[in-house]
């Protein structure tokens, strides 16, 4: 039986090649898409689910209190939170902090007296408590001692090989930052590599006691540095738990406010402010429910993994919808094979097991081609996404589990229509030829058509608006140039900054260079302000310090009053605000503010604005412009950004061979002035990008998706069109000898699937532009969507399934009609 089922199996196939082939290729293309997408979601639902108390642990978020409207939470606390939550919360086990110091050189020497010095970029510090919350497994060294002790550190595996070979590292003393900044540090502790499914990534992880500022700001809840985490006891009542630190802010954060805004936690809570803290599950950091700031890592998106899995589900039924279309339309054609057996003995439901039988051989046949061909595009993938994903059927049961369903369900839903509808059915009127397809069978079909095409022309117009927006917001005027700008980093190791900044001036293409201590979009710098005439309340100011030289370099548009002055040393106590900031304040946006001050609630020292620009985005364009200050980089009143400054240089436009001299020239200068520290740069708009990389990652995949929607609609269209045709060959005849042109008969071939293509369309449009409207309410600067867009997509939809179409209605019309009915 099985052998005849096969030796049957292949004479169908090969008796209608053509149909087979369209089918095999749809469902393999299904599975290849599917995959790669299963691969990617997988590893994105993974992330932190390694460590063994998973469940047990979050982060504490607060308000995002640098902000005003602004209902995100915030990932990073002060101090005074976690101080709070050991006196409030007896079901913390354990409590972690975590502090980001920033990109540090790390300087190694050896015995022969040979140096190894590198510029790190991911470096935490953290507490004695890191390894018993986290399981991040230490090779050598004791995770309960390792960072207990101040100037001691804790390394990858591949860091402490890059710097000691294959010496032990434990022991070892590295010189951590530079010039006057520079510090030993003892290496005490080797962890293996961070897996890339973790939210938490680091190469070296700094002792929390190497930075004292912590220490003595432990009662505050406005140097919100650090990320705070804590693993709950068993069985706690999370529900509870949130109850009680509802509760905390009203108790806790008083001292705070009193000191640094002088206002109550009443009077605070009653001016319209917030301040909350959350708990979120460790689990859920990585793909959150709606968007918290952190500075840690950039989170994923959990709409657009669920758009990709929307995407995965439409591509497998579009390719079963093919099937069961081609399998139903040749319904005639299989239908007194089906007879002979019926009369031969086979019931109803041996007819229809075998039909799904077929069904299932195509399947696992485009499961093998589709599985072997994952391995050659998954490379290409990756390069796109970002990621190292890796297909191991035999090293993951979930994963072989998982293919072995997909073939199945595809298997059911490709063959569960055709198994009925070319089973039930009367074997006599079939063999006198007296059966007929139904109008019934027609229009399920017809519907199947409408849903392929629904589905591809909301993948369409759904790319498009997704690179619409990508494109708005890579082009949006952000109130600066940020082309030709090159950022020199560590620039807090060089003894004179300033003199390095003049110096950079002489360099061939530059055209202006700042000391500064951040640049857009890291402006990291706030504190809470008063002014004059605000009655005590407080506003938050978002802000950096500079030189005079940061307006122009970063050409800023100065709306009222003037730029710092060089040779003014009372500037040092001035401030440049934005626009944002005057209308926060309640000042009238005009020359009376030139002359008014602000200060920091309780301090002594006012600044005074000598100035007011226009406003521009120095954070990411999902959020929106807040309050922004520029202070003198002389100013000793203002905290300080971690000690990090910078050299921003504007370069004029240049081709690459003078782009080379002009690096080199100031690598050279850099030698001269930084000594022995790396020379390392950036670029403030490949900055910017960085911070849309998972969107831009997103626009990638569905231009694939889509691509691949419409490969496998057109495919269906391309049999059911060919198996119409044939169905129609006469009637084409009769039409030809009656004086029916060419164009009259494709006009009634390709009139029918117009029509399915245009409800299509006024289905899929509606849909696809509810989708986005949800997707861009991320982006505080979002496009409007372009009914130019939906107009396209809907145009070049048509235009395609029109082109096969005609084509094969052309070539029909065209055909010779005696020979069609020289038969009858």
């Amino acid at each position: 039986m099985p052998h005849n089922f096969l030796v049957l199996f292949i004479r169908n196939f090969r008796r209608q090649t053509m149909f087979s082939t369209i089918n095999l290729l749809g469902l393999t293309v299904s599975i290849v898409s599917t995959t790669l997408i299963y691969l990617y979601v997988s590893h994105e639902f993974s992330f932190d689910a390694f460590h063994k108390n998973a469940d047990r642990i979050y982060r504490v978020n607060q308000t995002f209190i640098w902000g005003e409207n602004d209902n995100h939470q915030f990932a990073s606390t002060g101090p005074g939170v976690a101080t709070a939550l050991k006196e409030e919360l007896s079901e913390i086990e354990l409590m972690t902090s975590l502090w980001t110091p920033g990109n540090s050189i790390i300087t190694y020497k050896n015995k022969e007296g040979t140096l190894t010095s590198f510029e790190e970029e991911k470096v935490l510090a953290a507490d004695t408590n890191f390894f018993r919350v986290f399981n991040f497994p230490m090779a050598t060294g004791d995770p309960r001692s390792a960072l207990r002790q101040a100037q001691t550190l804790v390394m990858t595996k591949s860091t402490a090989k890059k710097y000691f070979g294959e010496e032990d590292a434990v022991g070892k003393l590295v010189l951590v930052g530079g010039g006057d900044t520079r510090r030993t540090f003892e290496v005490t502790g080797v962890v293996e590599d961070v897996p890339d499914n973790s939210y938490i990534q680091f190469d070296i992880l700094l002792s929390m006691t190497s930075f004292p500022q912590v220490g003595r700001l432990y009662w505050s809840w406005v140097w919100t540095q650090l990320e705070t985490y804590i693993l709950l006891a068993d069985k706690t009542n999370i529900s509870e738990t949130r109850t009680r630190l509802a509760k905390i802010p009203e108790k806790h954060a008083e001292e705070t406010l009193r000191r640094v805004m002088n206002v109550t936690y009443a009077e605070y809570i009653k001016s319209g402010k917030k301040w909350e803290l959350f708990l979120q599950p460790l689990t859920d950091i990585h793909l959150p429910r709606e968007m918290v700031y952190n500075r840690i890592s950039n989170s994923g998106n959990i709409t657009i993994i669920y758009s990709l899995i929307g995407a995965a589900i439409f591509i497998v039924l579009l390719s079963c919808i093919n099937f069961m279309n081609l399998s139903a339309a040749q319904f005639i054609k299989r239908v007194k094979e089906a007879s002979i057996r019926k009369i031969l003995g086979i019931s109803r439901l041996g007819l229809a097991i075998n039909f799904f039988l077929e069904a299932l051989i195509f399947c696992f046949i485009a499961l093998l081609v589709g599985l072997a061909a994952v391995q050659f595009v998954l490379p290409g993938f990756n390069l796109i996404s970002g990621k190292q994903l890796e297909l191991n059927l035999l090293g993951d049961p979930t994963m072989m589990g998982s293919t072995i369903l997909l073939g199945l369900l595809m298997a059911l839903v490709s063959g569960i229509y055709p198994a009925i509808f070319l089973s039930a059915f009367h074997p006599v009127e079939a063999m006198k030829g007296k059966l007929r397809v139904g109008q019934e069978g027609k229009s399920f079909r017809n519907g199947l058509v409408v849903f392929q095409f629904t589905a591809s022309i909301v993948l369409i117009i759904c790319t498009a608006l997704v690179f619409q927006q990508l494109n708005y917001v890579s082009e949006k005027d952000l109130g600066f140039d940020k082309n030709n700008l090159l950022v020199l980093k560590h620039v807090e190791n060089v003894t004179d900054g300033k003199g390095l900044a003049e110096a950079t001036l002489d360099v061939p293409g530059v055209k202006s260079a700042t000391w500064c201590t951040s640049l857009p979009p890291t402006v990291w710098g706030g504190d809470k302000f008063t002014a004059a005439g605000m009655s005590d309340k407080t506003f938050s100011l978002n802000y950096t310090t500079s030189d005079e030289r940061f307006v122009p370099t970063l050409e800023l548009k100065i709306l009222i009053g003037r730029n710092f002055l060089a040779d003014n040393l009372a500037d040092s106590s001035r401030v440049i605000l934005n626009e944002t900031a005057i209308r926060r304040i309640g000042w009238s946006l005009d020359e009376s503010v030139v002359g008014k001050k602000i200060s920091s609630p309780g301090g002594d020292t006012q600044f005074e604005v000598v100035g007011v620009v226009s406003d521009f985005n120095y954070w990411s364009l999902q959020s929106n412009i807040e309050p922004m200050g520029i202070f003198h980089i002389k100013s000793s009143e203002v905290v300080g950004e971690g000690g990090k400054k910078f050299i921003a240089i504007r370069v004029g436009g240049q081709n690459s061979e003078s782009w080379n001299t002009t690096l080199s020239e100031l690598q050279s200068l850099w030698k001269k002035h930084a000594g022995d520290t790396p020379f390392e740069y950036s670029f403030v708009d490949q900055a910017f990008s960085e911070t849309f990389r998972t969107e831009e990652q997103f626009g990638k995949a569905l231009i694939v998706m889509a691509g691949l929607a419409i490969l496998i609609a057109s495919l269906g269209l391309l049999g059911m069109i060919i198996y119409t045709l044939q169905q129609r060959t006469k009637e084409i005849g009769i039409r030809k000898v009656s004086g029916a042109s060419a164009w009259n008969i494709m006009t009634l071939i390709t009139r029918s699937y117009a029509q399915l293509i245009i409800i299509a369309f006024f289905i899929a449009a509606p849909l696809s532009y509810w989708i986005m409207v949800q997707w861009l309410q991320e982006f505080a600067f979002r496009i409007k969507p372009s009914p130019a867009v939906f107009i396209l997509a809907g145009i070049g939809t048509m235009m395609t399934a029109m082109l096969i179409t005609a084509y094969h209605a052309v070539k029909s019309a065209r055909m010779n009609p005696v020979d069609v009915l020289k038969d009858e």
